[in-house]
């Protein structure tokens, strides 16, 4: 088993002498990093913090790349001379630097993250300049940088806006390209591969949308990486998992909080949210009831059998080789699909479109299936995760030149997608709790002129609808807007 250190001892190693005590001796011993970690060779005998693990098949003491700093801290305290070879930091190439003026709540940010330690997560809303923010830090700190982003659509916006904003061309790791440059941008997923051979040659790593950093296995990424200088960036922190609370260990405490309600009509468009009560019709409501007492049955069932039963972590194992649960699961999946696919939807759509003649909307569904009714009910283009790049690129450029009235999305412009004159946003379903809605939201708040926003919510009542809405309002973003009925919008439209 590995040992961990922290033993006072006395030995010899080949280099100066290593001994603990208060007049000591220090001995200088190479820290070198080796795939994802850092590998100090001091014998065995050496006193070490307590992160270090022995590692009896190379002789020597590991830890997790990102502690490397702290390893450099500490060393003094143990007597150790590191001789640091881990650093292999990119030099930062030329840059011409064309950012706008930075707001101050952007300076104040940037502040507070230096304060820090350089650090640290920012919580800004969409549209509020986060982009910016990074942008300035790489060009004042003038060092190598790592952008890691969740989608690859986003991986080439932040290429394209290194560009624009600094002069230079930044390499892209992911996407089937591998170019390791000064200034590279890459995905989660593969940072989550490659980090352990670049892990060391960024002195600045970004994580845009941070909220994904934390997953089961991406999380790994950042233990990989030994950059002093971390900053993490996302409108809506918080998991349903509660594994954000990772974000501390992994980027930094959370150094500047402006929440959506603080910045309405100031740093993003005001707006108001109008909520559109419907309803399923007899027959689907009582086939919807009957659905749910089936699925609450079967679950009391394996509760009282086994004692502890997880809805979400047990059911899809269970039907895989049991039939009444596969019966059960394709129940709950009918059950969404009656909610989901309401034929309800479509009409209010249409009196949505009545009100809104000569605007632009965007429409989010739960469902890829409700996203082809929308669009083949109003001949408009849908967006799903099954649209392959071209189409999406092709799509997304005539709406943002104003050539299509509307789109239709099942998730898939969640994040990573701006359309500043986009004012109108309908949401006819969302499984994925607040922070789904909170993103949703944010697609429409970038600042254009003195525009307002407008996001409707059609909420099929007597459903789990009910409940996620009822989570929603307690959310910041929608305690702080106007909140109306339709016939208050359409009073309001019409004056």
């Amino acid at each position: 088993m590995p040992r961990r250190g922290g033993s006072r001892r006395t030995s010899t190693h080949g280099h100066r002498q290593v001994a603990a005590g208060p007049d000591a001796a220090t001995t200088a011993y190479p820290l070198t990093f080796d795939r994802g970690s850092l590998r100090l060779d001091a014998p065995e005998s050496a006193r070490v913090p307590a992160y270090l693990v022995w590692d009896s098949r190379v002789q020597a003491w590991r830890t997790e790349a990102f502690r490397h700093f702290r390893l450099k801290e500490d060393a003094a305290a143990y007597h150790i001379d590191v001789a640091d070879e881990a650093e292999q930091f990119f030099p930062c190439p030329s840059l011409t630097v064309t950012l706008p003026p930075l707001r101050p709540d952007q300076e104040a940010a940037i502040s507070a993250w230096e304060r820090a330690g350089c650090r640290g997560v920012v919580v800004k809303p969409t549209g509020t300049g986060k982009t910016e923010i990074a942008l300035a830090i790489a060009a004042r700190h003038r060092c190598s940088t790592l952008v890691v982003a969740p989608l690859r659509d986003l991986m080439y916006q932040w290429q394209r806006r290194i560009k624009h904003s600094l002069g230079v061309d930044a390499g892209v790791l992911g996407d089937g390209r591998r170019e390791i440059w000064p200034i590279t941008v890459t995905t989660y997923d593969s940072a989550w591969i490659h980090m352990k051979t670049i892990g060391n040659r960024y002195r600045l790593i970004v994580y845009d949308e941070a909220h994904h950093l934390p997953g089961q296995t991406l999380h790994e990424s950042a233990l990989d990486c030994l950059a002093p200088l971390r900053l993490g960036l996302t409108a809506t922190p918080e998991r349903a998992d509660g594994r954000d609370r990772l974000l501390d260990t992994l980027i930094g405490p959370c150094v500047y909080e402006e929440r959506i309600r603080d910045a309405r009509g100031r740093t993003v468009a005001g707006y108001s949210i109008v909520r559109v009560p419907i309803y399923l019709t007899e027959s689907e409501q009582a086939e919807y009831d009957r659905l749910s007492r089936r699925i609450r049955g079967y679950v009391a069932k394996r509760r009282r059998e086994g004692g502890r039963f997880d809805w979400k972590e047990d059911i899809a194992k269970l039907s895989r080789t049991d039939p009444e649960a596969k019966d059960v699961m394709q129940c709950y999946h009918r059950k969404l699909a009656l909610a989901h696919r309401s034929a309800e939807k479509l009409r209010v759509m249409e009196d949505i479109f009545r009100l809104h003649p000569a605007e632009q909307c965007v429409i989010f569904t739960a469902s890829n299936r409700m996203a082809l009714d929308v669009s083949v009910r109003f001949l408009i283009p849908a967006l799903t995760a099954h649209s392959d790049k071209r189409e999406r690129n092709a799509i997304l450029d005539l709406f943002a030149q104003g050539k299509i009235r509307a789109l239709a999305a099942c998730e898939v412009l969640n994040e990573g997608w701006d359309a500043p004159g986009v004012k109108i946003g309908v949401v006819l379903g969302g499984e994925k709790g607040t922070r789904e809605a909170t993103q949703r939201l944010g697609r429409l708040l970038r600042k254009f002129g003195d525009r307002a926003a407008r996001l409707y919510e059609v909420i099929v009542e007597e459903t789990s609808d009910q409940r996620r809405a009822r989570q929603r309002t307690r959310t910041d973003a929608y305690q702080g807007a106007p909140r109306l009925s339709l016939g208050q919008a359409q009073q309001l439209d019409l004056l």
